[in-house]
């Protein structure tokens, strides 16, 4: 399918992305590369879910304000690395321009270091007139002794969960949604798959939106 053809009536999609580390201990190569290779991955989805698919809206979840707080430096400073060169990638950007994509950060940036901060306002600077397809990416939210749910009820997550809730929230890696969420938008679907994140391919994408469709059919 390319940009054109027959779009699903799915308009918002939320993807939480476990099952990294699983997937370095099944290819045998580190955690790092794993991480690596879900950065070429994770522009792949944007093809996949705007352009292929025509869905207006993509929320992606990234790390956990826990995270953060608890992996150690040498395990945290490359990933966060790999991050900001995706949002500063110049294909990235014109990715963004050429399809009209608005991406906005949402969560605690406290814990992250200057160049990352920098890395987000720039590109939410570079796209904020954008307003075709709309991108928002989950970073250093909370999560402790209180679910991701709870915290989204608060301001800090009000227009995606509740202005605009998800149409359809996918899980990898066979992790049920009770790890992260107390309650589901009343409308949206859920789907827990078993694939690792770094294995989903336009294939799985599809399957999704197949799934909705049906569901909602």
């Amino acid at each position: 399918m390319h940009e054109g053809e027959t779009k699903s009536p799915l308009t918002h999609f939320l993807l939480i992305p476990h099952g990294i580390r699983r997937y370095s201990e099944k290819v045998g190569c580190s955690y790092i590369d794993a991480y690596d290779a879900t950065s070429l991955l994770f522009k792949k989805l944007l093809q996949w879910i705007f352009v292929d698919y025509g869905i207006r809206e993509f929320t992606f979840i990234g790390l956990t304000l826990n995270a953060m707080q608890t992996r150690s430096e040498e395990e945290l400073t490359p990933i966060i690395e790999i991050e900001s060169t995706v949002y500063e990638d110049p294909d990235m950007i014109a990715f963004l321009k050429e399809h009209s994509v608005k991406i906005q950060f949402r969560g605690n940036f406290s814990k992250l270091p200057k160049y990352y901060k920098r890395a987000m306002k720039n590109v939410e600077k570079a796209t904020e007139s954008h307003d075709k397809h709309f991108l928002n990416i989950l970073v250093g939210y909370g999560m402790g002794g209180r679910s991701l749910f709870s915290r989204i009820k608060k301001k800090l997550f009000r227009d995606i969960f509740e202005v605009n809730p998800p149409d359809l929230m996918v899980s990898t890696a066979g992790r049920d949604f009770s790890v992260l969420l107390d309650s589901i938008p009343e409308n949206t679907l859920t789907l827990v798959v078993d694939t690792f994140f770094p294995d989903l391919t336009k294939g799985d994408v599809e399957y999704f939106i197949r799934y909705y469709n049906e569901q909602k059919g």
